[in-house]
């Protein structure tokens, strides 16, 4: 059912994903050029059972990052940690 109400969504709406980028002069992870996000803070938010929030390394910065359609983006770590955030998780605004 999910399924099918995303593909009726994709076909009513514009592509309305989040572009996700990284500013490595700012440190910051940068959401459609307006949200700004430390990569410390976006790493915290990681739900993967692999990821201590209070054991993050403090000069954490994404090594990739990958759009997986409009639910999340795949971010690989300095220190080689994979986490899938879904965009309701960390874009204001983003309730899809």
């Amino acid at each position: 059912e999910s399924v099918v109400a995303e593909v009726r969504r994709m076909k009513e709406e514009p592509d309305s994903t989040p572009v996700v980028t990284y500013d490595s002069e700012t440190n910051e992870i940068v959401v459609n050029g307006k949200q700004r996000i430390a990569p410390l803070d976006l790493r915290r938010l990681c739900r993967s059972p692999a990821n201590d929030p209070k054991r993050v390394p403090e000069g954490i910065a994404p090594k990739q990052m990958v759009p997986l359609g409009r639910y999340a983006v795949q971010i690989i770590w300095s220190d080689g940690h994979q986490s899938l955030m879904p965009y309701r998780a960390f874009v204001e605004g983003y309730d899809k």
